[in-house]
């Protein structure tokens, strides 16, 4: 969705969110996919223990700096948990009572508000659904409450160490994976 999200924004709307460090995330224009048919060997070639991909007769390490050169992520900063659960927050409140907020939830209110969010809100919440779809996403497509929190701050967000989040999430998500394959 965020391909199809960055083709309705205003030139401003671009120019703001560069000016964050995902400022990357405007360009992409294309549905990001990877295909089940790769990653499921991938999943089935991952070695827990040594942290890495067996390929041939070696296991080909996968780094936290790996995520961070390959996605532009800080290697330093404060860390996130994402299990906590967020406070009460201003970009929270946009969407109500409902208990869970997924990323559909999200991409349908900055559509149907995309010409009236002032900069801010919009920065907020596209950066919300851009670590939602495409950083940090689930099965269930449900967004993490802590990063309402983050995303309220948007000139604090930088102080982050986001390329250790994103690694950790994919890793658990990986092994996950290869425990269900296992069981299948």
């Amino acid at each position: 969705m965020i391909g199809s999200l960055n083709k309705k924004l205003t030139d401003e709307q671009k120019s703001f969110i560069r000016r964050t460090p995902f400022g990357w995330m405007v360009e992409l224009k294309e549905c990001v996919k990877i295909s089940r048919n790769l990653l499921s060997p991938l999943i089935s070639m991952w070695v827990e223990r040594l942290g890495g991909f067996q390929m041939s007769a070696e296991v080909v390490g996968f780094t936290y700096l790996d995520i961070c050169l390959g996605l532009g992520l800080r290697v330093v900063g404060e860390n996130i948990d994402l299990n906590q659960e967020g406070l009460n927050s201003d970009s929270r409140n946009l969407f109500g009572a409902s208990k869970v907020v997924d990323i559909e939830m999200v991409y349908d209110y900055i559509l149907k508000h995309i010409k009236v969010l002032c900069l801010k809100d919009f920065g907020k919440l596209y950066v919300l659904f851009a670590f939602s779809e495409f950083l940090l996403p689930n099965r269930s497509g449900t967004v993490f409450s802590i990063l309402f929190n983050i995303v309220d701050d948007l000139g604090s967000i930088g102080k982050f160490n986001w390329g250790r989040v994103v690694y950790e999430f994919l890793v658990g998500s990986i092994c996950e994976a290869k425990l269900f394959l296992k069981e299948k």
